[in-house]
């Protein structure tokens, strides 16, 4: 078995003389602010040259189920691996693309690919990584077991589904009934993959990037001890915020591989660090790594791939440029109304308040804040759920903040846009009272719209 990373969560698996290719992402996501590292020029043609015979797409947002690349691809013949979910969304914007041979595999089932490959989909259990009391179902990511028919072994992607720790003791157990083995190597992503703390204008973001590495750290020796995998490797999770938004990368809550590596410099797995064009081989008698050459030229200098696309617009930029505040308040006063239409079908015991601010061209200073005097205040429309007194974090009510660019906001009312990407993508900057994440309140956004 041979891994190889490219970046983020696109990783190529070779068993004998197949190929498996998950989350192909490169380059500028189609839905929100990031770019994925390191960079690679001309990458949108990678799977060319990787020549998948199966491609796994974990979820749909822009990260790993990137339109640009799938479409480069020659061989639109090549089987995609996909969770069957009841919402057809993500086989339809496959289809839509070209591919055909899509294989919707049930959770926790075996599938044999080939004489090669088998694997094995681990769905979505918790809507977070915390542990927090959920009362929305939130089924969107997944993760995949990967097995050589020929030496048993086993590869655990995790991707960046948040399983908590008892989900992975479930993930242990599973493998061993369904694939008559253990997790011999594992990869997870390490520190914050979404918008925290760097899209939070009130918080100190030192100070909390700090904390947020240091308990990610720790959980995550706390997961490698749960799976007791023989080697480790950090992916997925990794990305560059480009356009005007840039100065969030210094923000951005992710630890280093060095730092990683003297965490669990103690521990008695292998560690390694194949980020970018480096493989390891996993067999009966060897574990190494080596550099692959054949991939396009990239870049790992993160400064210079952020000034070159520091000036980039976002996907949004040039839609619904001139549409009037009235527009704005019809559709959002019929998106209130399928919110709460929909809210009540749920057992949501909890209360909140949301205020969404809209601009003209929201603009950041270099520390990072708002500037208030480049950034044109269009709006403000305001959001309740206040059915009930008292939330599950014994709250008496969880207030969020949201400012954005009112073409972003509109597009994502007329769902051209999707709420989850926007909100995780580095595109919309938050302020919330108490600073404590409410899953419900924020899973809860993806209800407003028409």
């Amino acid at each position: 078995m041979k891994i190889t990373h490219v970046s983020n969560s696109f990783i190529s698996v070779k068993i004998n003389g197949s190929v498996l290719a998950c989350d192909p992402w490169v380059g500028t996501t189609n839905d929100n602010g990031w770019l994925a590292y390191p960079f690679y020029k001309n990458g949108k043609g990678i799977l060319n040259e990787i020549k998948p015979n199966f491609i796994y797409i974990s979820h749909l947002h822009g990260d790993h189920f990137d339109p640009g690349t799938l479409d480069k691809l020659k061989n639109k013949k090549t089987i995609i691996i996909i969770k069957h979910f009841p919402n057809q969304r993500l086989k339809n914007k496959i289809k839509k693309i070209g591919f055909k041979n899509i294989i919707e595999c049930k959770a926790w089932k075996k599938y044999k690919l080939n004489e090669d490959i088998s694997i094995c989909i681990v769905p979505q259990m918790s809507s977070n990584s915390s542990q927090i009391e959920e009362q929305i179902d939130y089924d969107l990511d997944t993760s995949i077991l990967i097995q050589s028919n020929i030496t048993k072994k086993v590869f655990f992607n995790n991707v960046d589904n948040p399983l908590s720790t008892n989900d992975l003791k479930t993930i242990k157990k599973k493998c061993k009934k369904v694939l008559n083995s253990n997790i011999d190597i594992v990869c997870f992503p390490v520190g914050a993959a979404g918008e925290y703390p760097h899209c939070f204008v009130n918080v100190p973001k030192k100070k909390e990037k700090d904390k947020i590495i240091n308990h990610s750290l720790k959980d995550l020796k706390a997961k490698l001890n749960i799976i007791k995998p023989k080697n480790f490797f950090p992916a997925g999770g990794r990305y560059i915020i480009y356009g005007k938004f840039s100065i969030l990368n210094k923000d951005v809550a992710q630890p280093t591989f060095d730092k990683i590596k003297d965490y669990l410099k103690n521990e008695s797995y292998d560690i390694y660090n194949i980020e970018g064009s480096s493989k390891v081989f996993l067999d009966n008698k060897t574990f190494g790594r080596s550099k692959i050459n054949k991939l396009n030229k990239f870049s790992y200098d993160e400064q210079k791939i952020i000034n070159f696309f520091k000036n980039k617009k976002y996907f949004y930029s040039n839609d619904f440029k001139n549409i009037p505040i009235a527009n704005i308040d019809e559709i959002y006063n019929k998106s209130l109304k399928n919110y709460h239409n929909i809210l009540k079908k749920l057992p949501v015991r909890t209360s909140w308040k949301v205020d969404f601010l809209i601009y003209k061209n929201l603009t950041l200073k270099s520390n990072g804040l708002i500037d208030k005097k480049k950034s044109v205040f269009l709006k403000k429309y305001i959001l309740k759920n206040n059915n009930h007194k008292v939330n599950s974090l014994n709250m008496k009510n969880s207030k969020l903040k949201l400012h954005l660019d009112y073409n972003l906001f509109y597009g994502l009312l007329k769902r051209k846009y999707i709420w989850n990407t926007a909100i995780s993508g580095s595109i919309i900057l938050f302020e919330r009272k108490p600073n404590i994440f409410d899953p419900n309140l924020t899973f809860s956004i993806n209800f407003l719209g028409v």
